[in-house]
């Protein structure tokens, strides 16, 4: 790996991260900006493996900490010598987390790995400061650290709830979730009126305050709604709902297109009230289990690379395989992600699709049983995916990129070796291959082929912006973890000026080719990744997409449409959706044509080198004259439809918290 001190980079992606964190006319709020000449300040969050085991000593008081023995406080955790290194540094840490972390490494009786949030790393020698204390398995997007706690944590903020009495929970991690609606409220009983919902996280990346208890870099990133606060504003509070949400949300961001109340039909309050909402405009039979939610920070729907959901949906299933586990410890957990992006490594060793998975096996040896629920994609016929071989010494024929106007975030491209040896899968990019990218009006923009770590054209000591710039990601392997493999991340800048300090890309057909300059032939994947605009809002990408012939295809004996070569729709599936586990599920949309059930027309495809190959389950959402399910707006009595892997991931997670098993 190059060690130059001004070129280091996570990814292209969080690279870009930061280049938009400065940004004025952004689709997100500029935390740089907002923390200039105050005392807040950027951060980021990591996953980290401390490097020194916990002593038998350590193990033993963190063993009376759960069993209630001795307290289980930020003093008595930082007094284990293996996290001292915490105490008055500038790195802050969620004790919540931290405590996740000791539970599996005592049951697992492996080093301690949690989350931690460090000053952005700008240089080489940042990274790797604390390489001497731990490892980093992966980082986050730029989040800002409040000194001092918000004010909604002023009270309160220690009291833990009773435990539950229910055989099943259900869980859902999305965006703009309307916890108030009452199809998430109980119908009849003593309980008739009262919500559903024991615990919400309601995250946010602009408001990683100081808890009120000591030490002060110990910390929470938003804000916790329990079912005693929420059945007050159901019971007692005169505000209507949208009030309500607009209240949490001016307490919660910075920016002022994040501080409205959700809009009359979101994502999330359609794919929760799918899965285990009450309305009977969702499904004809009710569903009464207890819920629990993460509300993902809303740059996280905003930007669809990913680059700002990854290491909150993390954060969010270890909460809630832990606040389960804490209030039913026998329960099952039932958790539905219908979030995803296209480009990947697609074999679950992507950090989410492996933490997830690791979370689920890690449940299970507590005594827990966890089932994550994943959308597989609606990205057939997207021209987002090709396929390559290279011969040694031969270039491709050009692929044409076509980056479209007015877009206001970075595309992406994806480069990525297949190893056709055995079972397929994608593998680390060899060195020696040549990237010759021409922009629309003829020029060379890129010529190069970086070593693993490095960019071209360089970061520079500014680390500035580039209209297009190649990275090579290298390979990262930890033991007894699934390797993240090396990829080329191309990136070209918005074709919109969103800052006087950011480049701006033309719009229009870039030509990318590859030379293989290496002694064997190449099998390529490229993937471009998702960049759009996400349902419910207006603001968002311009997805970029390969330019290529589509042709009419009969697909069960229905009329539908192909790519030709190079492109395919092998591989369109997310890649999130891609890690092989028992109780984790993919779920494809289907479509009932008439009485005869098909894929839906949009349904992404799996690969022989993307995990299972194909989807696990299946779910109708569409009719031959209806698109989509009917199900629950935002707020109560309102109505939307939701269609795609999304809504077919909701039904097979309602189907979960039934006592049956589903079927595929």
């Amino acid at each position: 790996m190059v060690e130059n001190t001004q070129d280091y980079f996570w990814d292209g992606y969080l690279h870009w991260a930061d280049l938009m964190d400065e940004a004025v006319d952004g689709p997100a709020p500029s935390l740089g900006r907002v923390a200039s000449g105050t005392p807040m300040a950027v951060y980021e969050p990591v996953f980290v493996r401390l490097r020194r085991p916990l002593l038998s000593a350590s193990k033993g008081r963190v063993a009376e900490m759960q069993q209630g023995a001795v307290p289980c406080d930020s003093a008595g955790i930082l007094a284990l010598p293996e996290v001292g290194f915490l105490s008055g540094s500038d790195l802050a840490f969620d004790l919540d987390d931290l405590l996740i972390g000791l539970e599996h490494a005592l049951v697992a009786n492996a080093p301690l790995e949690f989350f931690l949030y460090r000053p952005i790393a700008r240089s080489m020698a940042a990274h790797h400061r604390h390489d001497a204390l731990f490892e980093v398995i992966d980082v986050g997007a730029p989040v800002l650290l409040r000194n001092g706690p918000a004010p909604f944590m002023q009270a309160g903020q220690a009291s833990r709830a009773d435990t539950l009495d229910s055989p099943v929970i259900g869980a859902v991690i999305d965006n703009d979730i309307g916890f108030l609606n009452s199809t998430f409220r109980h119908r009849a009983g003593p309980n008739a009126g009262e919500t559903r919902f024991e615990a919400i996280w309601l995250q946010s990346r602009e408001c990683l305050a100081s808890t009120p208890f000591p030490p002060v870099n110990a910390v929470q990133l938003g804000r916790f709604l329990r079912k005693p606060e929420i059945d007050a504003m159901i019971r007692d509070d005169p505000r209507d709902e949208m009030r309500i949400y607009q209240d949490i949300n001016e307490a919660l961001h910075v920016w002022d297109p994040f501080r409205r109340a959700p809009p009359a039909h979101t994502h999330g309050t359609a794919v929760a009230d799918l899965a285990f909402g009450q309305d009977n405009c969702a499904t004809p039979d009710g569903c009464s289990v207890p819920l629990m939610a993460v509300q993902l920070p809303p740059e996280a729907a905003v930007d669809t690379t990913g680059s700002y959901s990854e290491s909150f949906i993390v954060q969010g299933v270890r909460w809630l395989c832990a606040e389960a586990r804490r209030r039913a410890p026998r329960s099952r957990l039932v958790i539905n992600i219908s979030y995803g992006v296209l480009a990947g490594q697609k074999d679950g060793g992507k950090f989410l699709e492996a933490q997830v998975a690791r979370e689920v096996s890690l449940a299970e040896a507590l005594g827990q049983e966890v089932h994550v629920v994943y959308a597989y994609g609606n990205s057939l016929n997207s021209q987002q995916v090709a396929r390559l071989s290279v011969p040694p010494g031969a270039a491709s024929e050009p692929l044409v990129w076509v980056v479209q106007p007015d877009d206001p975030v970075p595309n992406f491209l994806e480069i990525r070796a297949l190893r056709n040896t055995g079972v397929p899968r994608l593998a680390s990019l060899p060195e020696g291959l040549e990237v010759t990218l021409l922009s629309p009006d003829g020029r060379e923009a890129i010529r190069a082929s970086p070593p693993p770590g490095a960019a071209v054209p360089p970061l520079g000591p500014h680390r500035t912006g580039a209209a297009a710039r190649l990275y090579h990601a290298p390979e990262r392997a930890f033991a007894g973890r699934a390797d993240t493999l090396g990829f080329y991340n191309l990136a070209i800048a918005p074709t919109r000026r969103i800052d006087s300090n950011l480049p701006v890309a033309p719009a229009g057909d870039w030509r990318l080719s590859i030379t293989n300059t290496t002694d064997d032939t190449v099998d390529l994947v490229l993937q471009i990744q998702r960049g759009d605009i996400a349902p419910g809002f207006a603001i968002g990408g311009r997805q970029s997409y390969f330019e290529g012939i589509g042709v009419p295809v009969v697909i069960d004996g229905h009329p539908g449409r192909d790519v030709l070569e190079p492109l395919t729709n092998e591989g369109t599936c997310s890649a999130f959706a891609c890690a092989t586990h028992p109780r984790i599920h993919a779920v494809g949309a289907q479509k009932d044509v008439l009485g005869e059930i098909t894929e839906a027309t949009y349904a992404a495809r799996g690969a022989p080198w993307a995990g299972a190959g194909a989807a696990t389950h299946h779910r109708v959402v569409d009719q031959v004259f209806t698109y989509g399910v009917r199900a629950s707006g935002t707020y109560s009595g309102t109505g939307t439809r939701l269609s795609g892997s999304s809504g077919a991931a909701a039904r097979l997670s309602r189907e979960l918290v039934r006592p049956q098993t589903p079927s595929g």
